[in-house]
């Protein structure tokens, strides 16, 4: 039997907390079906849409729908592309300067473990799952260990309908809960240290597959500092599972984030109007385009017209009691509106939610083809615009990610003890994203040097370290360290050619000398 820590409460008082985090997440609802259901319908689980049911039939254009696709691939992209290393663990202000050399190449060998798991788990999959549900409000991830024979990680991306958070003093989500039905038969495979209430014990002999609702709570304990997730069966208050961890296993991120609220604000939430307006306007040009195909016509007719039955469609035929002077008995209607117009207003709706979402395109297909230069520059300048907009998911996206996988693989004894806490420790950020700071960084430094060489080649040396910038360049640019010599091999090297000039030089002063003696020798005859 599980027991509850007693600074947490009883049974009743989590189910309290956790109804009361429910209440306030609850206020989203109708906003987030909103948003789910215009630009993300497929990964909406909170409008109750039955298995394989289509999708609302007054959602015509897919314009929002596409943008998140292409705003979670390129998020992916720039901050963890798959099958290559986005983060670096180097040493801390804490490792003394000698032992700097030392300490980078084992935790060069600990990344190279981590991005090996990772690479091998359904890391890629997930996380851009994830990262769909930001583009609407908040993404998050679970990572447990796994059974795989690839991977110890393994990773799951929960839907918001089941996702509860809470915020901490300290403005980060330190407490999360989770409530979602899990069929008896799969409650001793997710847990199998599970304590089965007596009724969960006779449905699994009667009906195992019956469902029960589970309340996941995952609480910050101040006292032990750890986390505490217990499992809770919810109609019978009973604590089926419980275990500590000393990182969280959640990992909550949000992009934007008003003060007050936990849930963040997604980029869909920012241009849910004009989403709504594009989806109206095409539904309304669809129209037009009926009317202009089949046409509208007038039919003389004696009678009077009751203006609450005219019903203008495609091929409709409206009665009326004269068609003018010549009396024709059928003729069109003329049509209003300027299609031009019309077209106008989609194209720039259609702009500024691709701009929003950063879904805008490079150029047309049959454009001239770009230079290299051109289109570095033009990601370049992409990566710019959102490094500020998504600085807050370095430390609660991909610092989680990195701080709960290396736990993982501590405790099944891949690597040994490391301490990521900026002090022994610390993470260098070197995703596409990150680099464009590198790229600043650089572009600062030609300028020192093309401006130092004005002042000449002595003034400069005696200024800058010019034998540290070459290796300063490389890691900036991100190349492997087996290909950078550590500075006590860089001053082995610089020992070795100057004792390599000695030589030389004291051959070549032996060799002169020489030369002046045999020069003496006749005269001296």
């Amino acid at each position: 039997m599980y027991k509850i820590p007693e600074n947490l409460g009883s049974v009743e008082d989590l189910i309290k907390r956790f109804a009361a985090a429910k209440e306030v997440r609850g206020r989203w609802d109708s906003l987030l079906r909103d948003c789910y259901k215009f630009a993300a319908p497929k990964r909406d689980t909170l409008s109750g849409q039955a298995v394989g049911q289509k999708r609302e039939p007054d959602i015509v254009d897919s314009t929002a729908e596409l943008g998140v696709q292409r705003f979670a691939s390129r998020l992916q992209a720039m901050l963890v592309p798959p099958w290559r290393e986005w983060i670096k663990l180097v040493p801390g202000s804490d490792i003394p300067e000698e032992n700097q050399d030392e300490a980078q190449a084992y935790l060069d060998t600990v990344s190279e473990k981590l991005f090996d798991h990772l690479n091998h788990s359904n890391f890629a999959s997930q996380a851009h799952e994830a990262f769909t549900d930001l583009a609407i409000s908040t993404g998050a991830l679970t990572i447990e260990r796994s059974d795989s024979d690839s991977s110890l990680l393994s990773f799951n991306a929960v839907p918001l309908s089941e996702l509860v958070p809470e915020e901490g003093p300290r403005g980060t989500v330190d407490t999360v809960w989770r409530e979602h039905e899990v069929s008896v038969r799969n409650i001793e495979r997710l847990w199998p240290d599970a304590d089965l209430s007596a009724h969960c014990k006779q449905l699994l002999t009667d009906k195992p597959d019956t469902k029960v609702s589970i309340i996941e709570g995952t609480i910050f304990d101040p006292k032990t500092e750890k986390y505490y997730q217990c499992c809770i069966e919810k109609a019978h208050k009973h604590v089926i599972y419980a275990q500590n961890f000393n990182v969280s296993p959640w990992v909550v991120f949000r992009e934007s984030v008003r003060p007050g609220e936990v849930l963040g604000r997604g980029r869909v939430m920012t241009v849910l109007s004009d989403i709504k307006m594009l989806n109206q306007q095409k539904m309304w040009q669809i129209k037009n385009i009926g009317l202009q195909t089949a046409g509208v016509y007038t039919a003389a007719d004696d009678g009077v017209i009751n203006p609450f039955t005219v019903q203008i469609t495609p091929g409709a035929i409206i009665p009326v009691g004269s068609n003018e002077s010549s009396n024709p008995t059928l003729r069109p209607l003329p049509m209003p509106g300027n299609p031009q117009l019309e077209q106008h207003s989609i194209d720039e709706l259609r702009k500024g939610i691709n701009r929003a979402l950063f879904a805008e395109p490079f150029g047309d297909v049959d454009a001239p083809v770009r230079t290299a230069t051109e289109m570095s520059l033009r990601n370049q300048e992409l990566m710019q615009d959102s490094g500020a907009a998504f600085s807050r998911l370095q430390t609660e996206f991909i610092e989680k990610i990195i701080k709960r996988s290396v736990d993982i693989l501590i405790e099944e004894g891949e690597i040994q003890p490391v301490k990521i806490d900026g002090r022994a420790v610390t993470i260098k950020h070197t995703s596409p994203l990150a680099k464009v700071q590198d790229q600043d960084e650089l572009a600062a430094l030609r300028t020192l040097l093309e401006s130092g060489a004005a002042f000449g080649n002595e003034l400069m040396a005696g200024s800058i370290v010019m034998e540290e910038i070459l290796p300063w360049i490389a890691k900036k640019l991100g190349v492997d360290n087996e290909l950078i010599r550590t500075k006590q091999e860089r001053e082995a090297y610089k020992q070795a050619m100057a004792q390599q000039v000695q030589q030389q030089q004291m051959m070549e002063e032996h060799r002169m000398e020489q030369e002046v003696a045999q020069a003496e020798q006749p005269s001296v005859q």
